[in-house]
Parts: structure tokens; C-alpha cells; sequence
């Protein structure tokens, strides 16, 4: 059996910000919410709704679930890069975002729940990213 390690959100045409409004509208409802009410509360089809519901109510369903407080990070992982006097200076980043080649990676780790200094720290988990922007994602 060939096992692939697409998330739910591979290939995707929407926005990551709908993905995350879904996710905040579906862990926020204490009875659950039907794919009609999500579709009118995202402004997508209820087929699309459906789809997200279904996708995201198996992510939050996985084991081995970071439970508790999670904290969430970026950062980019790789040395400066070698400088070239043949290559043109580099231009600005976007705004709020520096410019530079190094791989972003995005990380959560699990806090611990007893606060005594020595204690260990929950789990964690990392994955490289193409980018840090929602249409990256």
C-alpha cells in the first residue's frame, strides 16, 4: 500500500484565511456545524463547505494530536549565502517581510503542563513550507 502525505489543504484553490475561519467556526461550535451553515458563513458553495468540514473534522480527528496550549513559530533555517560580485544587489522584501533565500519552516511545540523549571517539553513538530504567506500555504 502506497501511503502519500498530502495534508487537506494540498492543491487547494482557497485562500489559507478561509481554511483557518472554517477551522475557528468548527472547534468554536459546541453541537457542530452543518456544511449549509459554514458554506453561508464562508461565502463559498455548500459542496465546498462540505468538502472543508469533512477535511478538517479528520485533521483535528488524527492521533498523536498536540494537545493543550501550542505554540506556533516560523523561522528560516540555512546559512547567509555566499556573495557573488557578478550578481545584482538584493532588492527589498516585501513589507514586513525580509528578502532572502533561506527555507522557511514552520514550527509547533506543545507546552509543558507543569510550569517547575527542569520540566521537559511537550511534543513538537516542524515542516518546510514553500512560503509564509496564505498563498503560499
Amino acid at each position: 500500500m502506497v501511503r502519500l502525505n498530502y495534508t487537506p489543504l494540498h492543491s487547494t484553490k482557497l485562500p489559507l484565511r478561509v481554511w483557518l475561519k472554517a477551522m475557528w467556526l468548527l472547534l468554536q461550535s459546541d453541537k457542530g456545524l452543518s456544511s449549509v451553515r459554514l458554506a453561508e458563513a464562508l461565502g463559498v458553495s455548500q459542496p465546498t463547505a462540505w468538502r472543508m468540514g469533512h477535511a478538517l473534522r479528520l485533521m483535528v480527528a488524527r492521533e498523536n494530536m498536540l494537545a493543550g496550549t501550542v505554540e506556533i513559530d516560523h523561522f528560516h533555517l540555512g546559512g547567509r549565502p555566499r556573495k557573488n560580485p557578478n550578481d545584482p544587489p538584493a532588492g527589498r522584501g516585501r513589507k514586513g517581510q525580509a528578502n532572502t533565500d533561506k527555507t522557511p519552516v514552520m514550527a509547533m511545540v506543545r507546552r509543558p503542563t507543569d510550569i517547575m523549571p527542569g520540566t521537559l517539553a511537550g511534543d513538537a513538530r516542524a515542516a518546510v513550507v514553500t512560503g509564509l504567506s496564505a498563498r503560499a500555504s
